[in-house]
């Protein structure tokens, strides 16, 4: 049978990222960290935000904002703090994933899913965009998930919030084209992050997850944060400038498209 191919993927470079600065969304864990580690091995600032991390100090490449970004008054504050005159790239990556069963699925917590995973990316765009306008990269990224597309029982909430990323990219592409500023979705499959890890793949039932994904997916591969990082680093860079308003799915060819 073949193997896991369970490998970290070398992280892109792309020289005209350098000395650029930018704004990541769920900095603290996961993706979002993940991207953080690629932009700065990129050369390029990042201003993480997060509402909780392990440690709040600053580095040279590196500064953390402790924001809740349910708060629509926290996001324009966690903004200002940047202190900048222009923005080179805005990553949204920060969501939480649920099951929540219609049945318990009230308005608390659909306010509780849909404003971290969707509205929060609307509030960040639109109090980024003055300095995005004044910057050189010009570029935002937003993170999907194909949940949208699987039906998965008790993910009503979250699978809407996802299909709204993709509207939200759809719908702001031609906008934000008129002051050239480029945005895209990068849509993620069943990512290996440490909490999908601990709340999957080092269970008694890790077999059947692995098997579920060997199913679905083409390549036998445990997708790490950086394989998406990756992407998100194609998006925000100028290689990719005759693209604005698409969806890049990296899911191991699971939906194959």
């Amino acid at each position: 049978m073949q193997m896991w191919n369970e490998g970290t993927p070398p992280i892109i470079t792309l020289p005209d990222m350098a000395g650029r600065t930018a704004i990541v969304t769920g900095a603290s864990r996961g993706i979002g960290r993940a991207v953080v580690q690629a932009l700065q091995a990129n050369d390029v600032f990042c201003y993480g935000f997060a509402d909780v991390f392990d440690s709040v100090e600053s580095g040279p490449l590196w500064q953390p904002i402790v924001c809740d970004l349910r708060e629509p008054e926290a996001i324009r504050g966690a903004v200002d703090s940047v202190g900048r005159e222009s923005l080179d790239y805005l990553v949204n990556v920060a969501g939480i994933d649920p099951k929540v069963p219609l049945s318990e699925g009230d308005e608390t917590t659909w306010h509780r899913i849909i404003d971290l995973n969707l509205r929060a990316y609307y509030l960040m765009i639109r109090a980024c965009g003055p300095l995005l306008v004044r910057g050189a990269g010009k570029s935002i990224v937003n993170i999907s998930s194909i949940n949208y597309r699987l039906g998965i029982s008790g993910r009503s909430i979250y699978t809407t919030s996802k299909a709204g990323i993709l509207g939200l990219t759809v719908g702001l592409a031609r906008e934000l084209g008129k002051q050239d500023i480029r945005i895209n979705t990068v849509t993620p499959g069943w990512i290996f992050t440490e909490r999908q890890i601990e709340e999957y793949f080092a269970t008694e039932d890790a077999d059947v997850h692995l098997n579920t994904l060997a199913e679905k997916q083409s390549l036998r591969l445990k997708i790490h944060p950086l394989d998406v990082a990756n992407h998100v680093l194609f998006y925000l860079s100028s290689v990719s400038r005759a693209s604005t308003g698409h969806n890049m799915v990296v899911d191991g060819g699971w939906l194959l498209e």
